[in-house]
């Protein structure tokens, strides 16, 4: 029992947990034992199972420095030396590397140094030190120690102890910004799902009317065909961009001339959800069209456009590599050689043109994305673009199929069981190992990080607990057989400040459920801002939460993806439609669920009338009456005046729309991320009430 005790540690799976009544729950051994056996982990074999608890347990007190370590920046900033008894009065030297430049050097006698950790393995206790290396510059640097002509390298992080925060942002102004689902956006000109031209021209009204920021859905690449597997939420690869959003018709290797198929792309404009499949096939022909013509025109000719290409290409290395050869096995229906690095070659080299092609689609959507933050940027928003990083990527998907090591396709991350789902929740995501995370170096979490970091000006976190704890599901069984696995957090939360600093991109943590204080804390000390739900924000008392009460270092909004429209939660449609779509359990009554809202919108128009709102007609006509403009108007206008430096609003609400984009709990009953806004973008901010509202609420932000 003790080698398994110590493989649940450092596997980070917990031997208990607070359930949603804040009652303790014991975690089975036999659950603890399902999960690490699905990380991989041999149990059968008792010496199998000493060495796994050695290689994790003892050997790393055997080196004298750990892989990878983190510290934050300051005057008490150390490293950390890990010495048997007889090395104790040695004399060390170390160097600290930063991009070739030695930014540090000294000697040391480990004994002179305090002890901050020991562990005793067969006789021996070993003593690890903190040795001071004050200020040295943020980043990732190369440490080594020397003694006795032995030397030992490990990578060393720096990391501000505070996330990185706009100048927009930094004396507590307070913003305004929209968010959006990108493909839902309609206008006169896309093909059928919005694009980063139709982003372009949000970003150049909301810029008109003062608004800051543009939120957006996870951008990550879907897995095909993307018709069956259109979750923003459950991508291929969140390194990677989603190439529907390209706008062929911006690039100079499109050709086409589109009378030739105006007919089909109106249908696939005016059509309600998006079009997935057709729309698929009629940009990929284009696109491979358009290849062709970069292959002739500019590829390997040395032109400008030829080498931005080069440059992109270089600079995203063997992850782009990686993914191309996916995309291209997809294609051909083969296994990818990710094991073999011969076979690996000899597949790039038989089919380069072909991974070519999906490079160029990727560097075409990264093109057209940073063209349109440097557009937000120019024309004075003072954050730009949001982006968000899904917790997850599908088991099937290049990411995770590219990282075997790191991920544990048997199991599956997923929610402890709650009052609406009794058995738990699984989300079919299979998550990362911590202790594989350890020994990569944290490598794909930071390189997660980066993509998504660049060109915004924010990042939301998808549930950041992720950073903390996962709830994983072992296969073969519901998820109340699961448990909750820590991650390596204070390395995760340095990494996640450092990258912000070097991005120049704030963080906000999506912390919204049940979430352990620990976290939250740590997102209010190192100025992550965190996330508020209108819907959610209530006293003690169960009263809408007075704006003044909101957390500062917030992102607030009314509505999103996951709940419903202002109109819809309003009018009940969202009560009626899980009624039709059978998710309620037979003991669940929806009269009683339609009374509720009843009086939480009676609720909403005292809090209304107590902030000073006059109401847009009798209380009871309008508390019994369908959402109107005014009141939509008198909602946000409220919440607006929020604490929170961030309020963002959905375009939905600005249509009215009472149809979901998501409905939590479905898969196949609901047709979700596929519903497109009700009208086009030129007809909404053509709208004088949409514009006035607007204008009024960037008022109300700056002047208080």
């Amino acid at each position: 029992m003790e080698h398994f005790d110590k493989l649940f540690y450092w596997h980070g799976i917990a031997d208990s947990y607070y359930n949603y009544r804040g009652d303790l729950v014991t975690v089975p051994f036999e659950n603890k034992l399902n999960i690490i056996s699905a990380m991989g982990v041999d149990t059968s074999d008792p010496e199998k199972t000493a060495q796994d608890a050695y290689r994790l347990d003892v050997a790393p007190w055997q080196q004298w420095l750990l892989d990878f370590s983190v510290s934050y920046q300051g005057p008490e900033q150390v490293f950390f030396l890990q010495v048997e008894p007889d090395a104790l009065e040695l004399e060390f030297t170390f160097a600290l590397h930063q991009d070739g430049e030695c930014v540090a050097t000294g000697t040391l006698v480990p004994a002179h140094f305090a002890e901050v950790g020991d562990y005793a393995f067969e006789g021996v206790r070993y003593s690890r030190r903190a040795i001071p290396v004050p200020n040295v510059p943020l980043g990732y640097h190369s440490l080594s120690v020397s003694c006795g002509g032995k030397t030992q390298t490990a990578c060393y992080a720096v990391a501000p102890s505070k996330a990185y925060v706009s100048p927009a942002l930094q004396n507590g102004e307070r913003v305004l910004g929209i968010i959006v689902q990108l493909y839902t956006l309609s206008s006169s000109r896309n093909w059928g799902i919005g694009d980063f031209t139709d982003l372009a021209f949000l970003i150049r009204k909301s810029a008109a009317l003062g608004v800051q920021m543009i939120g957006l859905n996870p951008l990550h690449a879907l897995l095909e065909p993307v018709a069956d597997n259109c979750s923003p939420y459950s991508p291929s690869d969140r390194r990677f961009n989603n190439p529907l959003y390209i706008d062929p018709e911006q690039e100079s290797d499109f050709r086409l001339d589109i009378k030739n198929f105006a007919q089909e792309l109106e249908l696939l404009r005016k059509a309600s959800n998006v079009p997935y499949g057709p729309l698929a096939k009629l940009k990929y022909a284009c696109f491979r069209q358009m290849f062709e013509v970069f292959c002739q025109v500019e590829l390997g000719s040395n032109s400008p456009r030829d080498q931005a290409f080069q440059l992109f290409v270089e600079t995203q290395g063997a992850a782009l590599e990686d993914f191309c050869i996916y995309q291209v096995a997809q294609e051909l229906n083969l296994v990818a050689p990710w094991e073999d690095e011969e076979a690996k070659a000899a597949f790039i080299a038989e089919h380069r043109q072909k991974a070519q092609f999906h490079a160029y689609l990727q560097w075409l959507a990264d093109k057209q994305l940073a063209a349109c933050q440097q557009l937000a940027t120019s024309l004075g928003m003072g954050l730009g673009l949001m982006r968000d990083l899904a917790v997850g990527a599908n088991g099937s998907g290049s990411e995770v199929s590219s990282h075997l090591d790191l991920f544990c396709r048997e199991a599956a991350v997923g929610a402890p069981p709650d009052p609406l789902a009794e058995q738990g929740q699984n989300w079919g995501l299979p998550p990362m190992d911590p202790a594989s995370l350890r020994l990569s170096r944290f490598s794909h979490f930071i390189t997660l990080l980066r993509t998504n970091m660049a060109h915004c000006g924010a990042l939301r976190i998808d549930h950041a607990m992720s950073l903390l704890r996962l709830w994983w599901c072992p296969p073969g069984t519901t998820a109340d057989h699961g448990a909750y696995v820590y991650y390596p957090f204070h390395e995760l939360m340095a990494l996640l400040k450092l990258e912000s600093h070097l991005n120049r991109c704030m963080v906000i943590g999506e912390d919204m459920g049940v979430v352990p204080p620990e976290l939250r804390q740590a997102l209010y000390d190192g100025d992550i801002f965190t996330n508020k739900l209108f819907y959610f924000e209530k006293d003690p008392q169960g009263q809408f939460k007075h704006p003044d009460h909101y957390e500062p270092h917030s992102l607030a909004m009314v509505t999103n993806h996951d709940v419903p429209t202002l109109t819809a939660w309003w009018n009940g449609q969202d009560l009626l439609l899980r009624q039709e779509l059978k998710l309620y359990p037979p003991e669940v009554n929806l009269g009683d669920l339609q009374a509720g809202r009843r009086y939480e919108k009676s609720q909403l128009l005292n809090w209304l009338i107590f902030l000073g709102f006059s109401l847009p007609g009798e209380f009871e006509a309008v508390l019994d009456g369908p959402l109107s403009w005014d009141l939509c108007a008198l909602i946000l206008k409220g919440a607006n005046r929020c604490r929170s430096q961030l309020f963002v609003v959905q375009l939905e609400d600005l249509e009215l729309l009472d149809t979901p984009v998501n409905v939590p709990g479905t898969c196949f009953e609901y047709p979700n991320w596929q519903r497109k806004l009700a009208k086009p973008l030129e007809a909404v901010f053509a709208d004088a009430q949409v514009g006035q509202l607007l204008r009024d609420l960037v008022a109300d932000r700056a002047a208080s």
